[in-house]
């Protein structure tokens, strides 16, 4: 089975919304912040929802196999 991304605004979403803030959030806990404060809240909320992360990595989609010309594969 093969689908297209689909783009949506999240407010249409509650689902779509956690997933912006969970990436949001890893991406701040990626780098280092200038206040202690905020890099320990980050930290306290990541520890908080971590273990309901299923991957914590890019997607790279590539076309599929039957899609690309003969010269290609």
């Amino acid at each position: 089975m093969v689908d297209t991304i689909h783009f949506a605004p999240s407010s249409a979403s509650r689902l779509l919304q956690a997933a912006d803030l969970v990436a949001f959030l890893h991406q701040r806990c990626q780098r280092k912040e200038r206040d202690p404060h905020a890099q320990q809240a980050n930290e306290d909320l990541w520890v908080r929802i971590s273990g309901k992360v299923y991957h914590e990595m890019c997607w790279f989609p590539v076309p599929a196999r039957s899609a690309l010309s003969p010269d290609d594969r």
